[in-house]
């Protein structure tokens, strides 16, 4: 809990951190200068090597629909939750397995012998990837708008060949974005299941 001595930054997106959920039924939505816009800050996200891994791939209008077709995600969505199909963008978020492995062979990260992708432990192409999606559904909640994230339906493979993704690149999910529809309610599993107590994940010097 933010104390009196916190600014009122960091009440600000206390209060950001504790509203922001998910969205299943949109009205229309921002143009996509104004998504490209979050889009170019959400990306300043960490980056392991400063690799610059992650990327934002934006679909709107016939691309859009093109994408509810081929993804499978558009059947889906109609039959579960039409209102997410109002929905003016989807952002594909991608990492670039890559661009980090070239960055690890670099003379200053060639010491860590992560110059081939089966090296890394934890692949920090979907980390940093993960971490750029959080602050892109923190700056889409800051301006009170509606996201849904979600995962491709089907082989994700067949979704990102489609749009002309490099095969290095992987998609670590979804986000669709428009105007939340004034009489969009809470929904889905946080709805049926009660938010675990800090007591049970928060861990101090031990397990």
């Amino acid at each position: 809990m933010a104390n009196s001595n916190s600014s009122s930054s960091s009440f600000s997106l206390e209060a950001l951190l504790r509203r922001r959920r998910m969205t299943r039924r949109f009205q229309g939505g921002p143009s996509p200068l104004e998504i490209s816009a979050l889009c170019a800050v959400a990306v300043r996200a960490p980056s392991a090597g400063f690799s610059q891994g992650s990327h934002f791939l934006v679909l709107t209008d016939l691309d859009l629909q093109k994408f509810w077709n081929i993804s499978g995600a558009g059947d889906w969505f109609s039959s579960t939750a039409p209102g997410v199909l109002e929905a003016t963008c989807v952002i594909l978020i991608l990492g670039d397995q890559d661009a980090y492995t070239e960055r690890y062979s670099k003379p200053d990260k060639a010491a860590h012998g992560l110059d081939q992708a089966d090296r890394w432990v934890t692949p920090f192409w979907f980390t940093d990837a993960a971490m750029a999606a959080e602050n892109l559904l923190l700056l889409i909640e800051e301006q009170r708008w509606g996201a849904l994230l979600f995962g491709l339906f089907g082989d994700p493979r067949t979704v990102l060949d489609a749009f002309g993704v490099p095969a290095s690149v992987s998609c670590v999910g979804a986000i669709a974005v428009g105007y939340r529809h004034p009489e969009d309610q809470p929904s889905g599993s946080p709805t049926t299941r009660s938010r675990r107590p800090t007591t049970e994940v928060i861990h101090l010097g031990h397990w």
